[in-house]
């Protein structure tokens, strides 16, 4: 981190200390797992109801993303695009693999848009997919 900031300033890391000795942060846990939960579970609802053949997912214990594995023929940057369009976004998995791969492969984050969001979110996005696999066939 040092190399890359100096350091995180002063003031920030006092208000971090004074949130972790009154028990903020304590009580702030239970509350967002609870959220993170409840979120996780409406995007693997609207994925199950979704997405087109051959599209899998995980389903997470903990975090806040869900990984994706499109068909073979899938190029997640190519499906970016697209979805950038419907102006729904994500990760594409290939970021992730050091040594190359994963191309079709993405990864979603559930914890911070509403439940509404993530439902039309995925809803475009399996859109995409779809019309995708149409023009691939």
């Amino acid at each position: 981190k040092e190399g890359i900031d100096l350091y995180t300033g002063s003031l920030g890391q006092a208000i971090a200390v004074e949130a972790c000795a009154d028990g903020l942060l304590d009580r702030h846990i239970p509350y967002i797992c609870q959220v993170y939960r409840e979120r996780r579970d409406i995007m693997l609802s609207a994925l199950e109801a979704s997405m087109p053949a051959g599209v899998r997912w995980t389903k997470p214990e903990g975090g806040m993303f869900l990984w994706i594995t499109m068909p073979t023929w899938a190029d997640g940057t190519k499906v970016l695009i697209r979805a950038v369009e419907r102006r729904v976004a994500f990760v594409p998995g290939s970021a992730f693999f050091a040594n190359g791969g994963g191309d079709n492969t993405m990864r979603l984050n559930f914890s911070y848009s509403s439940p509404d969001l993530l439902r039309e979110g995925v809803q475009r996005l399996a859109t995409v997919l779809g019309e995708l696999s149409a023009e691939h066939r």
